[in-house]
């Protein structure tokens, strides 16, 4: 399977949990999805910018001033962890997981 693959992968596990209600799991797989992304574009131009792990990739690219902001900011909502009151600032995780590997995918082709 290739990295194309193993996000759709990803992302339709975000889609489940999110019909059932598991917005934890959506969260999770949404990471993950931009992991995958984020691994496979250090990859291909030989960097370790951004970590090695899906979160410290999410933390990188939030405080990378070179990318977008729409960039910075979902990866900000996408790394905070939830509230003690069981609320995150990603209200939408896996749309939030598009626009960093949105950005990551065009980096690749262009």
């Amino acid at each position: 399977m290739n990295w194309l693959d193993e996000i759709e992968v990803e992302l339709n596990r975000g889609r489940d949990a999110e019909r059932v209600g598991n917005e934890g799991k959506a969260r999770t797989a949404a990471r993950r999805a931009v992991g995958i992304a984020v691994t496979e574009y250090q990859q291909q131009r030989a960097v370790k910018r951004y970590g090695d792990d899906f979160m410290k990739q999410l933390r990188g690219i939030a405080d990378d001033p070179s990318l977008p902001a729409d960039v910075r900011e979902a990866a900000t909502r996408l790394q905070t962890r939830i509230s003690q009151e069981f609320t995150s600032p990603s209200r939408q995780p896996l749309a939030d997981a598009q626009v960093i590997i949105r950005y990551f995918r065009q980096a690749l082709t262009s």
